[in-house]
């Protein structure tokens, strides 16, 4: 065998090589098996744990949106070096006549607040029952992770919340914040 033919045949060998690895590689490369889960009728239904009015509601400006899984208040307000308590913001209302429900009202991250966050005091957060004794935790808005802990709705029970806003002293009236908490339900 002359050189030239040397050459040739491990050519010819590395290029066999070559193409059984690519074979090989793309034959291992992806394998995929896919399996489907389909709900055919995802129906609509009335929650039964919604927010209601309370007695500070108009003065904290809320509504309550249609079906009562949400509300907004608008006039919440607070002067510099003092507290503003709205005893009675909104009510959470278990319009269950059987089944209690778990709660937990929690502010969840820094991003749930925004504004003139630095000239806030304090704004907490406060769950009480038909009673007046506090329910679960205070809510420290502006602190991660802050929470009420679960606490059980008996069934047909109303609870208000509590929200107390105080600005430290200095503050302009112009200042203002945004605060987004949000109501777990458990059970239902």
């Amino acid at each position: 065998m002359n050189a030239r033919e040397i050459l040739k045949s491990k050519a010819l060998k590395l290029l066999s090589l070559l193409l059984i690895s690519m074979v090989i590689a793309t034959a291992s490369a992806s394998v995929y098996n896919y399996m489907y889960m389909q709900s055919l009728q995802v129906s609509v239904e009335a929650a039964d744990v919604r927010f209601v009015t309370g007695t500070d509601s108009t003065a904290a400006g809320a509504t309550i949106g249609t079906n009562g899984t949400y509300v907004s208040f608008n006039s919440m307000a607070g002067w510099p070096n003092s507290t503003r308590v709205y005893q009675d913001a909104v009510g959470i209302q278990n319009f269950n006549s059987t089944s209690s429900y778990t709660i937990e009202l929690k502010f969840d991250q820094a991003g749930d607040w925004s504004g003139d966050t630095p000239d806030i005091d304090y704004i907490y957060v406060k769950v009480f029952n038909a009673t007046n004794i506090q329910q679960g935790s205070t809510i420290t808005v502006g602190s991660a992770s802050s929470t009420t802990t679960a606490i059980n709705l008996p069934a047909s029970t109303t609870w208000h919340v509590q929200w107390e806003i105080k600005w430290k002293a200095g503050t302009l009236s112009t200042k203002k914040v945004s605060v987004k908490l949000t109501l777990i339900v458990t059970g239902e």
